[in-house]
């Protein structure tokens, strides 16, 4: 999985599409400020349902998130 640190959100979230190859599944977020609804897109999205990370709506901050998240992400 992509460390978030030092990106920007629509960076950092094309790079996870791509490397799950899972664009075609989530869509680009194009919007950032739903940012949360895009991450559970994500977290349902079969490849990463089996592991226990955090909900994105528990977070104000993508970054938050997203740097709790990537390493149960990247275990997958």
């Amino acid at each position: 999985m992509i460390n978030p640190a030092n990106m920007a959100l629509t960076d950092w979230a094309d790079s996870v599409m791509l490397s799950t190859n899972s664009e075609w599944l989530l869509g680009r977020l194009d919007d950032e400020t739903r940012w949360q609804d895009w991450a559970v897109g994500l977290l349902r999205s079969g490849i990463f349902s089996a592991q226990n990370v955090p909900d994105p709506y528990q977070f104000n901050d993508w970054k938050d998130w997203a740097m709790r998240a990537y390493p149960m992400l990247e275990s997958t």
